[in-house]
């Protein structure tokens, strides 16, 4: 879980924003973290090739510097990837600090794609954590209270080594990843040295489990605690040691992975196109319904074992004709670091758009063709703000569902982040981001594709911003789809 978690998720296709809010504070003044340089002597380094399936899709450098009052960690990656038959590139770059006793003490992370730079900073005191995150060169800012000062993934090692873990032992310790700004628990179970290929060369290291947040990676490690091997076999996901020039050798364009055609989920028996479906059922397999909302106005969770799902069409006109501002579910109109809703950018595109109309359902289908026609349409793997979305105009259903959320709350209609999975044209379902709003019930919309309400085909397992939405990671690997019945509009 050292490095492969906070990779994956950037590139995985969730919505985002910040996890654990407290209160958004107006005009606090935070701590900077300042990147000194890394003293030339006295740290390590490591090269790390990152493949998916078998295939290079990048490299991980970290050079960690280590004295009395902790270590100083330096990472470095890049992935380059197909997304909607594109190449994408995304390189991120860490720099963090922790105590002697190698929890984190403060991290500034920058991720960039082309055209959609994020940085984001935390400085842990106690048990509080201020992160800070920049989109446009603005500064937002938000208090985390963490249940216990956390680990993180560069220091697992130290980790394992400051408690002398052996074959046999497990034991949980409290987590952070900055690029998901997740927090849970770890649990780390060790093993017997066992032997492992290592790029068709047989080597032996001691076997480590983690698993975080129902993410199960394996560490292999030798006697001087130096990582062997990681991998996340859910994701057919490897980070392995290579040599500098190795690392850095360009990937060839033949050998780009298409990552949203790997994590598709087939149908064994294809479906009618879900817009014209009313009603569909469908069984969940090799999954559990641990840490997932599965649950809401317009999907039914009818049973665990085997999971089985109900999803109906909404129709508006069973739904009352409120006005706004909707005075309701007050938690889903307020600002996080990445839905600026009161932004005088946001309010000015949403009165632009809206104009003098009260009626709520006239303002969401408004709301939802404006985003829809706004975007051009192009794969970004970021952390997307609805104010960078705004400027660039440019995005997936992460950047059309931050932005719509941060313009409906802005007009005062209460909205929230979907995710999880969406039925295209009824041959496979695709990892997917899309909104509910209030209407008297919470009606799911999606501004990708132009739909209010969105059809059946959308399957949600999470709800909330980008810490919740990592949960979804669990099922990524696992999951398969069995279509059980399914009505089509009898209109």
């Amino acid at each position: 879980m050292k490095k492969i978690f906070g990779s994956i998720i950037i590139i995985a296709v969730f919505a985002v924003s910040i996890y654990l809010i407290l209160h958004i504070p107006k005009q606090q003044q935070v701590p900077i973290v300042r990147e000194e340089p890394l003293p030339k002597s006295g740290g390590s380094e490591e090269w790390l090739g990152i493949f998916l399936q078998g295939q290079r899709v990048g490299y991980s450098f970290t050079r960690i510097s280590r004295a009395d009052t902790g270590m100083t960690v330096e990472n470095r990656s890049m992935m380059t990837l197909l997304m909607m038959h594109e190449r994408r590139t995304l390189t991120t770059h860490l720099f963090a600090h922790t105590d002697n006793d190698f929890t984190l003490k403060d991290f500034a992370l920058e991720i960039r794609t082309p055209g959609h730079p994020t940085r984001i900073e935390g400085v842990i005191e106690g048990t509080k954590l201020t992160l800070t995150s920049y989109s446009q060169d603005m500064p937002h800012t938000q208090t985390v209270i963490l249940k216990e000062k956390p680990y993180f993934p560069d220091a697992i090692e130290e980790v394992i080594k400051m408690k002398k873990l052996k074959p046999g032992d497990e034991t949980d310790i409290p987590y952070f990843d900055p690029t998901t700004q997740s927090s849970s628990v770890a649990r780390i179970k060790v093993f017997e040295r066992e032997r492992v290929d290592v790029r068709d060369k047989e080597m032996i290291g001691m076997r480590i489990e983690i698993n975080y947040m129902g993410i199960n990676s394996i560490l292999w490690l030798d006697d001087d605690y130096k990582l062997i091997k990681e991998t996340s076999p859910a994701m057919g996901l490897e980070m392995l040691p290579l040599s500098r020039e190795e690392a850095l050798a360009e990937v060839d364009p033949t050998e780009d992975f298409d990552l949203l055609s790997f994590f598709a989920v087939k149908l064994d028996k294809p479906i009618p196109d879900p817009r014209i479906l009313s009603y569909l059922k469908s069984e969940l397999k090799d999954i559990t319904t641990e840490g997932l909302d599965l649950i809401d106005d317009y999907q039914n969770l009818i049973q665990k074992e085997p999971i089985i799902i109900e999803s109906y069409r909404p129709d508006l006109d069973d739904l009352p004709n409120l006005s706004i501002p909707i005075s309701q579910q007050k938690e889903y109109l307020t600002p996080s670091v990445y839905i600026q809703c009161e932004n005088p950018e946001i309010v000015t595109k949403a009165d632009e758009l809206v104009g003098d109309e009260k009626n709520a359902k006239k303002v969401v289908a408004t709301l939802v063709a404006g985003v829809y026609n706004l975007l051009e349409k192009k794969p970004t793997a970021s952390l997307p703000s609805a104010i960078d979305v705004l400027r660039t105009k440019e995005g997936d259903c992460n950047e059309h569902s931050i932005l719509f959320t941060a313009l409906a709350r802005a007009k005062g209609i209460p909205t929230k982040i979907h995710v999880g999975l969406v039925n295209l044209q009824g041959s496979a379902y695709y990892y997917h981001a899309w909104c509910a709003v209030w209407l008297g019930k919470w009606v799911p919309v999606d501004p990708t594709l132009n739909q209010f309400p969105a059809d059946v085909g959308h399957l949600k397992l999470k709800e909330g911003e980008i810490a919740e939405q990592a949960e979804v990671l669990r099922v990524v690997g696992k999951l398969h789809i069995k279509t059980l019945e399914y009505k089509e509009d009898s209109l």
